[in-house]
């Protein structure tokens, strides 16, 4: 370079300086340092991100699961599902293959409890004072009330029966 200073030591601190304040895009910058997730962040996404952590749980999930316990296909076909069919794989074993009630621990097997449903009388605000149901009747009286409507029949069927040989007089119906 025309005009260049040769580099001395007195240039070293400052080579240092700049050194470290490059950024992780590898330009020259006035920007701190990222972590590497932030870096992993920017560059691909959240979205990604999310999928990769998903797989990973499916994965330690299927691997700690108890084989008793996993519905529908054996434990290492789960386990080839998962791994090559990152997404779909880590979905599938979450709805169809985890045991149900399972925690949310990979590999937990104790069981939650299902939601409960609660009826209206179930709660705590339901009324509890009833209108009390009549008391039930004598047995003398459903005897007497039997005997009556067999009679009322009766009489219905004999009216029935002089009507359809023709006597002519038509009683009149009982009210």
């Amino acid at each position: 370079m025309v005009g260049a200073r040769p580099a001395t030591r007195d240039d070293a601190p400052l080579a240092q300086e700049r050194d470290r304040r490059r950024c992780w895009s590898g330009g020259s910058g006035g920007r701190p340092h990222l972590g590497v997730l932030a870096v992993v962040f920017l560059r691909f996404g959240f979205v990604p991100l999310v999928l990769l952590a998903l797989w990973l749980y499916a994965i330690f999930d299927v691997i700690a699961t108890d084989e008793s316990l996993m519905r529908n296909l054996p434990k290492p076909v789960w386990l080839l599902i998962v791994i090559f069919l990152p997404d779909i794989g880590s979905l599938a074993w979450l709805l169809l293959g985890r045991p149900l009630y399972a925690g949310w621990r990979p590999g937990d097997t104790t069981r939650r409890a299902p939601k409960r449903v609660v009826g209206p009388e179930d709660r705590d605000d339901f009324p509890t004072s009833y209108p009390r149901p009549a008391p039930p009747r004598p047995v003398e009286s459903r005897e007497n009330e039997l005997a009556a409507w067999e009679e009322r029949l009766r009489r219905r069927e004999e009216d029935l029966r002089r009507r359809e040989q023709g006597d002519g007089d038509d009683p009149k119906p009982e009210a």
